[in-house]
């Protein structure tokens, strides 16, 4: 039986809720660990191994970012040569501090974006932490030319969802990601069910992070 989906509104109001008795760090760990998993199955088939499988990790500023940053970290921690390209003017400090000392390579993707091109175009996968569910449609430089630079046979993984999507909608009109699968939290939303936004998910899976479902 299918999951029912959940606005970017119930999403947030249900955080609020969780986040009374579990702190904000440990519901991020949670998602990071999801992220991370489907991470290590993936290159567990290929390359066919986690140990100096090339990830790169797009990081925007806000908690997806984070998120992201957190998965970076516990990849690296289990072999895999990882690279956060940090995509925004800000980012999750704690989550990147966490990331530096785990060994994750960091770099500017808006003071050298050539470089993170590069990175990107060798990665064996690629982590999409840009944006979550609260942004509008589309994606700014440099994350645009990023998406663009990721070879079309490497696996892509989205936390929570593709960005660039409308969380709370099925259009797909914009510049948005393409994932080969989408870990998303408590519940999904509208941009993982319904046509044609559906089609950029990937596969979807629902990581339960202690959030209880409105």
């Amino acid at each position: 039986m299918p999951v029912p989906t959940m606005t970017v509104q119930q999403i947030r109001d249900a955080e609020a809720l969780a986040m009374q008795a579990v702190p904000e760090a440990e519901l991020m760990a949670r998602a990071a660990d999801a992220v991370a998993a489907e991470c290590e199955m993936i290159l567990a088939q290929d390359p066919g191994r986690l140990l100096g499988a090339r990830v790169a990790v797009l990081v925007g500023s806000g908690h997806n970012g984070g998120d992201a940053l957190l998965a970076a970290a516990r990849l690296r921690h289990r072999g895999a040569d990882v690279t956060a390209l940090l995509v925004a003017g800000g980012v999750h400090m704690a989550s990147l501090s966490e990331a530096r000392a785990a060994g994750v390579a960091v770099a500017d993707a808006v003071a050298d974006p050539g470089a993170a091109t590069d990175a990107v175009a060798a990665a064996h996968l690629v982590i999409d932490g840009i944006v979550g569910i609260g942004s509008a449609p589309g994606l700014r430089p440099p994350a645009d030319a990023l998406v663009a630079a990721i070879d079309s046979e490497t696996p892509v993984v989205s936390v929570d969802i593709p960005s660039g999507l409308d969380a709370d909608s099925g259009a797909a009109d914009a510049l948005h990601v393409r994932a080969t699968a989408t870990v998303t939290f408590t519940a999904p939303k509208a941009c993982l069910a319904e046509e044609p936004a559906r089609a950029s998910a990937g596969r979807v899976i629902v990581a339960d992070v202690g959030i209880v479902r409105a």
